[in-house]
């Protein structure tokens, strides 16, 4: 009789899980002025009414949030910017996420994601999933990091830094955690800082749109810190010769070999006329007003401002 009982459960159950994803996908079908913000669900109403199936229903929430996340990139493909997130009006993301944890508090993938996507669209909401989740979750310092990250973001350094510090203390979290609560309060807004951040969440995270976010960052990174030297030799050989190179190839020619030597360490690369390249292989662009490098204007290279 109890296996029954059982079965009559489970299907009950997995029928009224089909019945919230259509009406989810039901949602797509409302009239654009109100887009989909009309939409409006509590994770712990559904969590009640779930019959023990919360795993399952955190699960279709989990695969609406990224559908959702992927459907704002595929409607204007090439037109959104990453560096903008808070352009794309995400309205639903932040109840996806709350409810996809509400319904499972264990759901580290989802609470990760909303710490690096959700800081451009509600700071205060973002930091609130982020408490949450380490409330949920008090043992794993990759969500402790997740906090320390959006407090950077925000220039809070000094909370990013106690929270940093609050991971290193966990039992298996690794060293770099004490070497990046320091950095915080010694020079938080710094290039060198940010790009150790983002490629620790590079290496810790298994969500491809958060290491996609994150290499973007870090190749803007590596072309700045490019254009900086590059600037620094064009301001020398203005000062020796009294002008600007005609092009950046000239420029190249021009120095000893142990400084070229010294941008290919900055991972610099160059075409056939020794035209220095930016991280994806288009030439920088040589601005003579200003005498200074800068992206192309076609560059793939997405330029962040932090």
């Amino acid at each position: 009789m109890r296996s029954v009982q059982w079965v009559l459960i489970l299907a009950f159950s997995l029928t009224a899980a089909v019945g919230v994803q259509r009406w989810i996908d039901g949602q797509k079908g409302i009239a654009s002025a109100v887009e989909e913000s009309l939409y409006f669900t509590s994770g712990a109403t559904l969590r009640q009414t779930s019959l023990g199936f919360e795993g399952l229903m955190s699960d279709l929430y989990w695969l609406r949030t990224i559908q959702y996340f992927g459907g704002k990139i595929e409607d204007k493909e090439g037109t959104l910017n990453i560096a903008n997130v808070g352009s794309w009006k995400l309205v639903l993301l932040e109840p996806l996420i709350n409810i996809t944890t509400q319904l499972d508090p264990q759901y580290v993938a989802a609470y990760r994601f909303g710490s690096v996507f959700l800081p451009d669209i509600d700071p205060e909401k973002a930091i609130k999933l982020a408490q949450r989740a380490i409330q949920d979750n008090p043992n794993n310092w990759r969500l402790y990091q997740d906090l320390g990250f959006i407090y950077w973001k925000q220039k809070r350094f000094q909370e990013a830094s106690d929270t940093y510090l609050t991971a290193s203390n966990i039992s298996d979290a690794p060293k770099w955690l004490e070497q990046l609560s320091a950095a915080m309060l010694a020079k938080g807004g710094d290039r060198e800082t940010a790009r150790q951040m983002f490629t620790k969440l590079y290496e810790t995270t298994d969500d491809p749109n958060v290491k996609q976010n994150s290499l973007s960052r870090l190749e803007f990174y590596q072309a700045s810190d490019q254009m900086d030297f590059l600037n620094k030799q064009l301001e020398e050989f203005r000062a020796v010769r009294g002008s600007c190179p005609n092009h950046p190839s000239q420029l190249i020619r021009a120095l000893p070999p142990n400084v070229v030597q010294k941008l290919r360490q900055y991972g610099m690369q160059f075409d056939q006329n020794m035209t220095p390249l930016d991280p994806h292989g288009l030439a920088f662009n040589l601005v003579a007003s200003e005498c200074k490098v800068k992206l192309a204007s076609d560059s793939t290279i997405t330029q962040w401002k932090d």
